[in-house]
């Protein structure tokens, strides 16, 4: 990618010195070229592949006390110099923010990480499709109850670019894997589903067909659901469950929402919040991590820090911002969400325990099983109070064994409670909640309250 590694460069340093002619004090790029390759298959065969080169160009001007973030998918200079003398006509607008740190001046040591998989650039799609046909026969050899195997698989591969025009840069070669299964099942005209999103930096080491099983296995223990009463119920959180109050604990420990009083993590450094088998670490210099960088969208390097220490709140996400508001400093979690800078541990990862999976469900005397949750959000976020759904796979478990499967139900609870006692699995899985690489265990919770049922 050398070619068009210097025009990406190229197009990067046009943008700062239009900026600095146009009345900018100081200007940030974050670039990005990649070749995408998707496949997706449907009825457990493959229907689609398409190839395409995906570039992004993200500028950051900074004028006085106020900044703007805008974002293009061109090289073109003409595009870039009328977006550019947009944002600076923008820029004027707004209001001056007293706390505002201005341009990163200060000196960084970025981590040399090798965040991209050579063998993509010998992958052909012979290889790709037989990935997915394991895949595909891994989910129906499971069973015969087992009618289809749907869903997709994405690459990525491509570098990133980060320049600034205080004399900043970085140049990092990428690639990430991500992957949707979804399983239908039948029995007697009853149907059942289940999927499990994934992703992993390496070919060889997708678990496309591990996954695959687990989803099978899921899909048809979910046939004859039945309902349940809503209530209170000790439940061992999936994989995919457990990503969200994972993610959710992340958004509470970010420092913009303890400045904007949005969080229940407020005031809470050198608390017990959580049990003492909890454990979360930000940890970006994994290279197999999804999530890995050497440094934040605005050029702090990235640190390995832990924000959870065996249930007890350590520390908070920080970006220059936050950090200078609360005399800190950053710990390289400047993220941009939707052209809003935030700061978000976008690296986390659950420690796993000691028990396996099994184990947790098979301690269960009376207790649920949760695959998946969606359309989560808070309620409260100052309580740390959720709000969600079941998905995909909700079972019943009496005397430690799954005994059929429960219609979906919808859960409000908060935080605190629902992770006081939280028991943790050996085995991980790296899921993928809104893009990110998130690393967790299997969670056992002592009771999750269901607020009502739902037809489905």
């Amino acid at each position: 990618m050398e070619f068009e590694t210097e025009k990406l460069i190229e197009a990067g340093q046009f943008a700062i010195d239009h900026a600095r002619k146009a009345g900018a004090d100081g200007t940030i790029i974050n670039a990005s070229m990649n070749k995408v390759f998707s496949t997706r298959f449907a009825n457990s065969a493959i229907h689609q592949n398409f190839t395409n080169f995906g570039i992004e160009l993200s500028i950051t001007v900074v004028k006085g006390k106020k900044n703007i973030n805008v974002t293009i998918n061109s090289l073109d200079k003409d595009e870039i110099s009328k977006t550019v003398d947009h944002a600076i006509k923008v820029i004027g607008l707004f209001p001056d923010d007293p706390n505002f740190p201005g341009m990163l001046t200060e000196k960084q040591n970025y981590k040399q990480l090798r965040l991209n998989d050579p063998s993509i650039k010998n992958l052909s799609a012979d290889d790709v499709a037989d990935k997915i046909i394991s895949g595909i026969n891994a989910g129906h050899e499971y069973s015969n109850k087992v009618q289809t195997v749907s869903g997709n698989l994405n690459f990525s591969d491509g570098v990133t670019i980060f320049m600034s025009s205080e004399g900043f840069d970085n140049i990092t070669p990428q690639t990430s894997m991500t992957s949707t299964i979804n399983i239908m099942s039948e029995e007697n005209s009853e149907e059942s589903r289940s999927n499990s999103d994934f992703g992993h930096r390496i070919f060889k080491e997708l678990p496309i067909e591990s996954e695959s099983v687990a989803v099978a296995e899921r899909s048809v223990l979910g046939l004859n659901a039945q309902k349940i009463d809503a209530g209170k119920y000790q439940a061992v959180l999936d994989y995919q469950a457990a990503a969200t109050p994972a993610i959710f604990t992340g958004f509470s420990l970010s420092a913009k929402m303890i400045m904007n009083h949005s969080s229940f993590m407020i005031d809470r450094i050198g608390e017990q919040v959580f049990s003492d088998k909890m454990t979360i670490t930000n940890d970006p210099h994994d290279p197999h991590f999804l999530s890995s960088t050497p440094l934040d969208m605005e050029g702090v390097a990235s640190q390995k820090y832990t924000l959870i220490n065996k249930g007890v709140v350590e520390n908070y996400a920080h970006n220059r911002l936050t950090a200078a508001n609360m005399g800190t400093q950053s710990n390289g979690c400047g993220f941009t969400f939707y052209g809003q800078s935030m700061s978000f541990p976008f690296a986390m990862k659950l420690t796993p325990g000691n028990n396996s999976r099994d184990k947790l469900i098979s301690d269960m005397d009376n207790g649920l099983l949760i695959t998946n949750f969606h359309y989560s959000n808070f309620v409260d976020p100052t309580r740390g109070v959720l709000t969600g759904m079941t998905k995909d796979g909700l079972f019943i478990v009496k005397n430690g064994e799954i005994i059929g499967s429960a219609k979906n139900m919808r859960f409000t609870d908060g935080l605190i409670p629902m992770l006081k006692n939280a028991e943790f699995s050996k085995e991980v899985i790296q899921t993928v909640p809104f893009g990110l690489g998130l690393e967790v265990p299997a969670i056992k919770i002592d009771e999750i309250n269901f607020s009502s049922g739902t037809n489905h």
